[in-house]
């Protein structure tokens, strides 16, 4: 099975410039957990809610001449809070190469790109997914033993 089978195609994303609010709405609007970043088509990083909770409790904690608005991502834009180093995969990559990339990261989602343009994004749900299609047996196997 191939990443290509599984990710969800035309991502929603964001530009690096949208501030980190927009991108929370737009997560909470599409019931999504990871934004790709994009500049001029090219993925320049990804941005996922736990970036935008993690830089809303910095500025709770620290404080703010802007108060209110500073914490709730007002005025910060999405490049201060993005992890710019990505790890991407290709569409014809394997989904259990795609599962190794993100346990091996410790991420949950892992960009898609081919010939440098961001073509989709698969995610641990998508794996799983995968998996149970592959082996319905999955689905009824027995807990793990302590």
């Amino acid at each position: 099975m191939t990443v290509r089978q599984w990710m969800a195609n035309d991502p929603v994303v964001v530009e690096p410039t949208t501030e980190v609010h927009q991108a929370r709405a737009t997560m909470q609007r599409n019931g999504i957990r990871h934004l790709p970043v994009v500049q001029e088509g090219m993925l320049v990083g990804i941005v996922s809610d736990r970036d935008v909770r993690i830089d809303e409790g910095s500025l709770a904690e620290c404080g703010s001449l802007d108060g209110v608005k500073a914490v709730s991502g007002h005025g910060r834009d999405v490049a201060s809070v993005m992890a710019a180093s990505v790890h991407h995969i290709g569409p014809d990559a394997s989904v259990g190469d795609a599962a190794r990339v993100m346990m091996s990261r410790h991420i949950s989602a892992v960009p898609v790109v081919e010939d440098g343009r961001l073509v989709g994004i698969i995610t641990t749900t998508d794996c799983l997914l995968a998996a149970l299609t592959a082996d319905p047996d999955l689905g009824s196997a027995a807990t793990p033993s302590d």
